[in-house]
């Protein structure tokens, strides 16, 4: 037995129990045939820089008839779906069913394409890839019946190796799977665009004495094999058996084999008994299936989990790439990922703008620490925007090419960052201290790139040297009024015994949206405070106006140290997918004190002087993706009120990635 006790005689004695069980499974008597009833959720979604939204959501029901020896037919009889935004996937029959035997003694996925021909770890045969080592125990009580159940983690004795990795959990009487948690290696995945595959098979004990699947979770994760990009897409499979019938004379005899049906189209639509909604929330299986990975890289011991090549050529948005803005031309950047192991990645991003003329750059590195994460950052010139981010950053370079506005009041930042991260339950906290120097922009592009009109002239900020803490929190509130509501907490306290300023900056925000069934109403609602105090400098203010908070008034014509800002907006398909009618609204205040008043002089901004508020009607158009929307100004005196506006945006959703 090895010293850290992988592979002890009371293991693989464990183990020898599961394999001659699964020799020798469905031969008891008693269990001759059985039908299930099972539904669950097809869930085909988009990671935008770590935040999932769904693309397409398939709810189907299943009639599950098995036969002794082995003899399966699963037929679905009931299926819906909505889609969300445009796609033409198409899924392998086996995301669509429940795994019944826990597997062949070969793991087959994606009908071959995604894993195929990887050993079982209860195998015949396993013993002599596999390593396994006794973790945990528990017992179940069903019935008048105790069963004993051990935890047995599973690992490749060559981590190069096509293979699982994860946990098995073996009825110590019995030797039957009772659930399994796996993963597997970069070598069993047979598309290059694979990421991970995580399964939670779950069974339970019917009738005291079989074991029979009750749950089960797959994700599929995907990515290009070549380029890394903050957008991967996901499958997520959630099953659920809702029923066991085992008394009941078979109406007909299975033929040898496992065999898989479906109703025709209009039959799957008169299904009404539906046990769920058509998207539910899915966190609990989030951080289920995430503690799979994190438990299989430390059996792994940071080796080769993950599919995807090590070295890619990188951005961290497209706007990197490419864009245009008024103090910097015509800007062309590139970058390159390496990751190192499954747990340290080292990522690189440079740029040249033609008219600013000096180049600009990033250098990064996370490492995984346990429940922690590492966060190492250093940046040259990085172009930073005074205020909060007002639109996608390719609709910017399509508006400053259009109309001579990219909707930035932009400086210069050189620096470093390291800071800490950690995600506990519904929460996600981070704190870092980060030392950088702040420089004014100048405008380079002095008229619209089509015509002589003269451009909007960059603000000044304060330049100097910042030392600052920074502190952020999201929790994710749960559901209330039918809606998902989250909290997100940002501070940040300067010293001015290190660097040139001397303030703290705190900002709170809660947030709450819906979707009807079908989509076809939908609302959002924010609700955002911001204090300061000390001396603010003028790249710190909370700026309002215009675009991005209060539509229909002077782009950022408010400064202040302190805040309010309330938005909302509701929308109803008019046309699905194509149209969809908007009404939105926004009140808003900035106020100014001693602790900004000399910032927002400087800067050239004023207090809001009371409320501010606009509202207007309009349209969405192709899943909603681009937005048409006809916004008046109010408030202030007769002087000052707002203006009509015609507001041309996207979806908030891809503003990060564009």
């Amino acid at each position: 037995m090895a010293p850290d006790g992988w592979n002890s005689d009371a293991a693989l004695r464990l183990m020898d129990r599961a394999i001659e069980a699964r020799r020798h499974a469905w031969v008891d008597s008693s269990l001759q045939r059985f039908r299930a009833d099972a539904q669950g959720h097809l869930y085909y979604l988009g990671d935008f820089q770590g935040n999932r939204h769904i693309i397409r959501a398939d709810q189907i029901a299943l009639d599950v008839r098995w036969q002794a020896p082995d003899r399966t037919m699963q037929t679905i009889v009931g299926r819906r779906h909505e889609v969300r935004l445009p796609t033409n996937i198409e899924y392998h029959v086996d995301h669509l069913f429940l795994v019944l035997d826990n597997f062949g003694d070969r793991i087959r996925l994606g009908d071959g394409y995604e894993v195929e021909n990887v050993l079982h770890p209860a195998a015949a045969g396993a013993r002599h890839f596999y390593e396994y080592r006794l973790a945990d125990s528990l017992e179940i009580r069903i019935r008048g019946r105790t069963a004993r159940v051990f935890e047995v983690e599973v690992r490749p004795r060559v981590a190069t190796d096509p293979a699982a990795v994860g946990s098995v959990f073996v009825d110590r009487d019995t030797g039957a799977i009772a659930r399994m948690r796996l993963t597997f290696t970069r070598a069993a995945y047979r598309d290059p665009q694979l990421v991970r595959i995580v399964l939670d098979l779950r069974s339970a004990l019917w009738e005291g004495r079989h074991w029979l699947p009750i749950e089960q979770d797959v994700e599929i994760t995907r990515s290009l094999p070549w380029f890394d990009f903050p957008l991967e897409t996901l499958i997520r499979t959630q099953l659920r058996v809702l029923d066991y019938h085992f008394d009941e004379e078979p109406a007909f005899r299975l033929s040898p084999g496992q065999y898989v049906y479906a109703y025709h189209e209009e039959d799957l639509a008169r299904f009404d008994a539906w046990e769920s909604p058509l998207t539910q929330p899915a966190e609990r299986a989030d951080r289920d299936l995430e503690r799979v990975v994190s438990h299989a890289r430390r059996l792994l011991r940071r080796q080769g989990l993950f599919g995807g090549r090590r070295l890619q050529l990188a951005l961290p948005n497209a706007s990197a790439g490419i864009r245009a803005r008024r103090a910097e031309g015509l800007f062309v950047g590139a970058g390159a990922a390496y990751r190192i192991d499954d747990l340290t990645g080292l990522s690189f991003w440079g740029g040249y703008p033609t008219g600013e003329a000096r180049p600009q750059a990033s250098l990064g590195l996370r490492r995984s620490l346990g429940r922690f994460e590492l966060e190492l950052d250093g940046w040259l010139r990085a172009n930073r925007d005074a205020g909060p981010v007002a639109a996608a950053g390719a609709f910017q370079t399509l508006a400053l090419l259009a109309e001579g506005e990219d909707y930035q009041d932009p400086y210069f930042a050189s620096g470093g960052r390291i800071g800490i991260a950690r995600e506990t339950g519904s929460a996600r906290w981070r704190i870092g201290v980060s030392v950088e120097s702040h420089e004014a922009a100048d405008l380079v592009v002095r008229t619209a790139p089509f015509g002589d009109r003269p451009l909007r002239p960059v603000r000044p900020i304060d330049e100097g040297e910042l030392a600052a803490l920074d502190v952020g929190l999201e929790v994710d509130l749960g559901r209330g009024l039918g809606a998902l509501w989250g909290l997100d907490l940002a501070g940040e306290a300067a010293t001015g015994s290190l660097g040139s300023f001397g303030y703290s900056r705190a900002r709170v925000a809660v947030g709450g949206a819906r979707q009807s069934l079908g989509g076809a109403w939908t609302w959002a609602t924010q609700l955002e405070f911001g204090f300061s105090g000390g001396a603010l400098p003028a790249q710190r203010l909370f700026l309002l106006g215009g675009r991005g908070s209060l539509p229909g008034h002077p782009f950022r014509g408010w400064g202040g140290d302190r805040m309010g800002l309330w938005r909302a907006e509701v929308s109803h398909a008019a046309a699905s997918p194509w149209v969809r009618l908007r009404a939105l609204g926004a009140v808003g205040w900035a106020d100014l004190g001693a602790v900004g008043e000399d910032a927002a002089r400087r800067f050239g901004a004023i207090g809001s002087s009371g409320l501010r508020a606009s509202a207007g009607l309009g349209l969405g158009l192709f899943y909603d993706l681009l937005r048409v929307d006809l916004v008046r100004g109010f408030g202030g005196d007769s002087t000052r009120q707002g203006d009509w506006t015609v507001l041309l945006s996207l979806d908030p959703r891809l503003w990060g990635i564009l």
